[in-house]
């Protein structure tokens, strides 16, 4: 899972498995924030992909 939040100086913080890295410029700041809203979306395709793939083994 990808984890971002931003620290006291505005910088944000990634953590992927608790490991922080830092991003200083406003571009990376913004790749990073992508990357977070792609990590969430591709958790949820994998969840909904394992829901419908336990739901056809019940029928």
């Amino acid at each position: 899972m990808l984890l971002a939040k931003k620290d006291k100086d505005e910088q944000v913080l990634l953590a992927e498995d608790q490991a922080w890295m830092e991003s200083n410029t406003d571009s990376d700041q913004e790749i990073n924030v992508n990357i977070v809203f792609m990590a969430q979306i591709e958790k949820v395709l994998s969840d909904s992909e394992a829901s419908s793939s336990s739901a056809d083994e019940k029928i």
